[in-house]
């Protein structure tokens, strides 16, 4: 007879939509007030609708706006901007509206279109008669180095590659070229001071630096080299270092503008699809990197699904994700529908890790959705969606928090009180001389100001002594080195355990409190002891 947590398990699995694993509850949670929670025959994940391919979008980082490149059919290249609260039940209209044209289902009797509710694109734009078009969503400039473009959002083209800018203006959009076109432009990509990336398929990845006049960019390349580099990931509160995701799987750590030789993760002994549209599409960190080390990425596994999975910082190398932390979070079944992936993903103010799907496409043209997928609320394709991927979260951000409400678009968001905890980073040398530094070194930052407190334990002999405790105030991002001490007692048994040749170990715990009184989760490091 079936335990009561066995039967409750078969009960989700009959309930949830048939295009995701049923991993609700389990390995990740619905925010409760997400827009079709509750509703019959819908899936609760979905925040939006009515998108095609929305390969390519993000957040505004001044306002929480959300902005969608979706990419069309066979007549308009579209352009979306709403406010976070707006995007909720939001309807963008594919395959209804292709641009601010009628869609390909529009006026069909068998899937009747909304007579009204559909989001206005803020700008579309037609395909070229003689070459192909793929909208490449970037992001809303915040850089103030880059002058002229300010408040202004930076987009291109796979096909042309050439990156232009948009005023935020309905009433008058304002599209300009920027002089700068690169080659199979994939992505743009945002690091935590907000400084912009472009990414070019053929293997470059740029910082988008002002070209001299104002609204214009130049290409400052940063040292590869790359394989088919696809997608940039932010690290949470150091603008000095970036993820960089490669097609086939790789995800690459870069610091100080130069890729470490290692790959931080590499997912070829997964199984990576990288034919037609399809490869690790995105990689994005946690929140709280810092303390929980999760990070999260988007790809197309060898039977077409499309699939997102955790990882966590090794312990023993925090340089490098750990390969066997790897979580499946979400998977949608595709079957034999390779189109159509989307692929971008960003977690919001709210704490909440937002996805974007593709529709799936359909049997060839004039057939693409045939199944009605982007319109029906009860499939996770042809949408975004929105889920607590960490329901065990251990600090940052909790998912549920208000979605900024500020709306129409373009409305800076009014600062909520502060409740989030800072994430304090700590590196360590694996391997120290305690006894002649008197202690364990380890180095610290916090992504805001607070004040850090680190201790620690010895463990020699079976026998687990404290160490004196160590305390720093820090800015934004300052760096500073901590020595947590040895005790008078603790050395006499350490200096005899490594000439017995034992092997001691010390473990630090470090919190973070910031000037709200907000404070961290434990941050811990392990340092073998040597002579």
């Amino acid at each position: 007879m079936p335990s009561l947590a066995a039967a409750l398990l078969i009960l989700l699995l009959l309930v949830l939509p048939s295009s995701a694993s049923a991993q609700a509850g389990v390995s990740y949670q619905v925010p409760a007030d997400n827009p079709f929670v509750g509703v019959p025959d819908a899936a609760p994940e979905v925040y939006s609708l009515g998108l095609r391919n929305p390969y390519r979008w993000s957040f505004d980082r001044q306002t929480g706006d959300v902005l969608i490149g979706d990419v069309g059919q066979s007549l308009r290249e579209e352009i979306d901007w709403v406010s976070a609260a707006a995007a909720r039940g939001a309807n963008f209209g594919w395959a209804c509206r292709e641009g601010k044209l009628p869609g390909a289902r529009a006026g069909d009797p068998e899937y009747p279109c909304p007579a009204s509710g559909l989001v206005e694109p803020l700008f579309d734009y037609a395909h070229p008669p003689t070459s192909g078009a793929a909208v490449t969503g970037g992001f809303v400039v915040r850089d103030t180095t880059l002058v002229g473009l300010e408040g202004r959002y930076l987009y291109g083209d796979f096909f042309p590659g050439e990156i232009r800018s948009l005023a935020l203006d309905f009433s008058a959009p304002d599209d300009k070229p920027t002089g700068l076109a690169l080659p199979l432009l994939v992505s743009f990509g945002e690091d935590a001071s907000g400084r912009l990336y472009a990414v070019s398929l053929d293997g470059g990845v740029v910082r988008l630096v002002s070209g001299g006049s104002p609204g214009t960019l130049a290409a400052q390349p940063l040292a590869g080299p790359f394989a088919s580099p696809i997608a940039i990931g932010t690290f949470p509160g150091d603008a000095s270092r970036l993820f960089v995701a490669e097609r086939a799987g790789a995800v690459r750590l870069v610091e100080g503008d130069a890729v470490r030789p290692t790959p931080f993760l590499d997912l070829g002994e997964f199984g990576v699809s990288t034919t037609g549209e399809r490869g690790l599409a995105s990689v994005v960190a946690a929140p709280d990197y810092a303390v929980s080390g999760h990070i999260y990425v988007f790809y197309t596994d060898l039977d077409n699904d499309t699939r997102i999975d955790e990882f966590t910082r090794s312990e023993d190398d925090p340089e490098r994700a750990d390969p066997m932390s790897r979580r499946n979070i979400l998977t949608i079944e595709r079957s034999e529908r390779p189109w159509h992936h989307g692929g971008q993903m960003h977690f919001g103010s709210d704490g909440c890790l937002w996805i974007a799907t593709g529709d799936a496409g359909g049997g060839g043209e004039g057939e693409d959705d045939e199944l009605n997928n982007a319109q029906d609320p009860g499939t996770l394709l042809g949408k975004l969606l929105r889920i607590d991927p960490d329901p065990r979260g251990v600090g940052g951000p909790v998912c549920g928090a208000p979605v900024p409400a500020a709306a129409p678009p373009g409305q800076p968001v009014s600062p909520a009180p502060d409740g989030t905890a800072p994430s304090p980073s700590a590196t360590a040398r694996r391997r120290q001389r305690v006894l002649r530094l008197g202690g364990a070194v380890v180095r610290v930052r916090c992504d805001e100001a607070c004040s850090v407190s680190a201790g620690g334990t010895l463990l020699v002999r079976g026998r687990k002594l404290l160490l004196r405790r160590a305390a720093a105030t820090l800015a934004a991002n300052e760096r500073s080195r901590l020595l947590v001490r040895v005790r008078p007692r603790a050395r006499r048994l350490l200096r005899t355990a490594l000439r017995r040749g034992g092997h001691p170990r010390v473990v630090m715990r470090l919190r973070a409190t910031d000037g709200a009184g907000n404070r961290s989760a434990a941050v811990r490091r392990g340092v073998r002891v040597r002579r």
